[in-house]
């Protein structure tokens, strides 16, 4: 008859010749959930109804054209690559983004690229992908604008509008589902 007893093991301190010994590698793990815009954000009210001529200057409904019931807006992110250029803005992101195994460390580039790498000799930050991100009712806009933020072209000035102000969309996305990743994404300083 066999009998099997729990092992019980004790945390104890390393002394320095034992810690010398041991190899080990930096970075971090990341599990998460957000949430973008969920609720709204907090730059506009909500219009009463879906024609921009009617909204004051802190209103927006980012509604589909035609649409009966007003909608929240998403985060805004505008980059402007050139001091006389136009901006290129993602508009209207919003939704759930979970992901699990999303890493983040640095790394030596001393060889490969083609020979380039041990010329190189540096660091780069490196962040590795998650294997699987999970998305739930996720949408956003990609397009191009005169400006950075955003503005109602069909409100008069007096109302906070700019009548100049232009945003073309060239695609938009809603996701609802997963999309599974993998490597990494490099940032080598400049």
């Amino acid at each position: 008859m066999l009998l099997s007893l729990p092992a019980l093991a004790e945390m104890q301190a390393l002394d320095d010749e034992t810690l010398s010994q041991l190899n080990g590698q930096g970075g971090v793990y990341l599990s998460g959930e957000f949430s973008i815009n969920k609720d709204g954000g907090v730059l506009w009210s909500l219009p009463l109804n879906n024609d921009p001529a009617t909204w004051s200057a802190d209103q927006r409904s980012c509604a589909t054209p035609g649409a009966s019931a007003v909608e929240h807006c998403g985060l805004r992110i505008a980059v402007r690559s050139e001091a006389d250029g136009g901006w290129y803005v993602l508009d209207n992101m919003k939704g759930i983004f979970s992901f699990e195994g999303l890493t983040l460390r640095t790394r030596t580039i001393n060889d490969g690229f083609g020979g380039d790498g041990a010329n190189f000799n540096q660091d780069v930050l490196e962040f590795g992908l998650p294997s699987e991100v999970k998305f739930k009712d996720g949408s956003f806009a990609f397009g191009v604008a005169n400006q950075g933020g955003w503005q109602n072209s069909s409100l008069s000035q007096a109302n906070g509008g700019n009548p100049a102000y232009q945003q073309t969309n060239i695609f938009s996305a809603k996701i609802d589902g997963s999309i599974r990743m993998q490597g990494n994404v490099l940032i080598f300083p400049k």
